[in-house]
């Protein structure tokens, strides 16, 4: 088999193979967004124990989404990164994403 044969059938296996783990890592994002998310609450919680009348997840009392059903796609820096440092903010954001 010819060299340039040879390179385009292991680049179309690449790609394949690139394809079928795509899901697989997107569904690991995801899964890492609702632990921080739930970490962000949790920690909220404990911040906010000795407020009166304060309600964890909402707005100074009023929910901020009017749907359960809604979920941002990416989710705010803000959100995400609400009770982080600010160092811990930088380091991720300008950390090289995973390559596939």
């Amino acid at each position: 088999m010819s060299e340039k044969r040879e390179y385009w059938k292991n680049e179309m296996e690449m790609d394949e193979s690139r394809s079928c783990v795509e899901p697989l890592i997107l569904a690991e994002q995801d899964r890492i967004v609702l632990r921080q998310y739930r970490a962000n609450r949790d920690e909220e919680t404990k911040l906010m124990k000795d407020v009166p009348d304060w309600e964890v997840g909402t707005w100074f009392g009023e929910k901020v989404f009017k749907s359960r059903t809604y979920f941002p796609d990416r989710p705010h820096v803000l959100d995400y990164y609400g009770l982080a440092r600010p160092s811990t903010q930088r380091l991720d954001i300008n950390a090289s994403q995973w390559q596939i």
